[in-house]
């Protein structure tokens, strides 16, 4: 799979923009444990992604969100990547 041009890339980042400006979102998004939490939250937000996408995004995409420093509790692709186990 090619993620540097994938729509679900560009639905993860959208995904991630749209966490990081709503702080209530925000607060769900660190507040979900699972998989099936953050699938859930992902298509309430209207991005159609399943637990295997968010892994091989997460495995092999790239998105300015990957370059930001933190922990988990402040940097949501460190957020993810413990979630999915990655």
């Amino acid at each position: 799979m090619d993620c540097s041009s994938s729509p679900l890339l560009d639905a993860l980042d959208h995904f991630l923009y749209r966490m990081d400006g709503e702080p209530e979102l925000g607060r769900e998004f660190y507040a979900a444990t699972t998989p099936e939490e953050m699938v859930a939250l992902a298509e309430h937000c209207g991005i159609l992604i399943d637990a295997d996408d968010f892994r091989a995004l997460l495995r092999s995409g790239s998105t300015e969100f990957w370059v930001v420093g933190g922990d988990e509790g402040s940097n949501p692709v460190a957020h993810l990547q413990r979630v999915f186990r990655v």
